[in-house]
């Protein structure tokens, strides 16, 4: 008897364990059966899915290079962007001359330069220009004075300034350098005037004589300026040259010197010719 009891049971999970298996892979889902045979494979994947999304979570995320750092190495490589820029100048010189008994800058003169302009770190360049320059010395009538009289002296030169430029965030250029001149115009004019309002020749022949000595020819200056940079290219400024020579023993005994010296104030505009770039 109980050799029967177990074999019917034998039986009886032989005939079940299809159904058994079958049930794993059914559920019951808005009051329908399905049969899901790929739950297992979807239940790996997700497994996989997650693990995967864990480990880009947890490695760390490249550092990207600031931009700044890369403009700026981009920006001071003489070998791509070339070491020499070519400059043009132009500007308004306000002269005077120191010893010759007049004040103020009331000259006023023109200025043209080319020149060359060596980059060779980010911050600091070299400059070096070839220029014409109208300097010297102007005082108008005055009729409430007598005796009445008009003064004008021009010095016309060719120099070459060199100037030594430091730069400051691409926004400021200063300047400090010597400047080699030479003479190429001397131009005198004193007229004196009479109570009528006519030019007295005698009397203007004696005001010229102090003046009439030659000037040195040579005239050696120091000058610092600044400028403004708009895109790196277009500079505007101003510039101050004194002479460091004598150019003629001053006049009178009213002026403070013994010789006279250029004073000059320069408004100046520039125009920085960059190279095209090598990739």
């Amino acid at each position: 008897m109980k050799i029967l009891n177990m074999k019917k049971k034998l039986t009886l999970w032989i005939v079940f364990l299809p159904f058994v298996l079958w049930a794993q892979q059914t559920e019951f889902k808005d009051g329908a059966l399905t049969i899901d045979f790929a739950k297992k494979k979807k239940i790996q994947a997700d497994t996989t899915k997650t693990q995967s999304n864990s480990y880009e979570e947890s490695s760390p995320k490249p550092k990207k290079q600031k931009q700044g750092y890369v403009e700026e190495a981009e920006e001071f490589n003489p070998q791509r962007d070339g070491l020499f820029k070519a400059t043009f100048a132009a500007g308004l010189n306000l002269s005077q001359i120191d010893g010759d008994e007049q004040a103020g800058y009331n000259y006023p003169g023109a200025q043209a330069a080319v020149g060359v302009l060596v980059k060779f770190h980010k911050n600091v360049s070299v400059g070096l220009e070839v220029q014409y320059a109208m300097k010297g010395a102007y005082r108008r009538l005055n009729n409430n004075e007598f005796p009445t009289y008009m003064f004008r002296q021009q010095w016309d030169y060719v120099g070459i300034p060199l100037m030594l430029n430091v730069h400051d965030k691409k926004l400021v250029m200063a300047s400090a350098g010597l400047s080699f001149n030479y003479l190429v115009r001397n131009k005198l004019r004193f007229d004196v005037y009479d109570a009528a309002g006519n030019i007295n020749d005698s009397l203007s022949n004696i005001a010229i004589r102090p003046l009439s000595l030659e000037p040195r020819k040579f005239d050696l200056c120091a000058v610092v300026g600044f400028q403004f940079l708009i895109k790196k290219v277009l500079g505007i400024g101003a510039r101050f040259e004194y002479s460091l020579i004598g150019l003629k023993p001053s006049v009178g005994p009213i002026s403070k010197v013994r010789n006279m010296y250029n004073n000059t104030v320069t408004v100046r505009l520039q125009y920085i010719l960059s190279p095209v770039k090598k990739k």
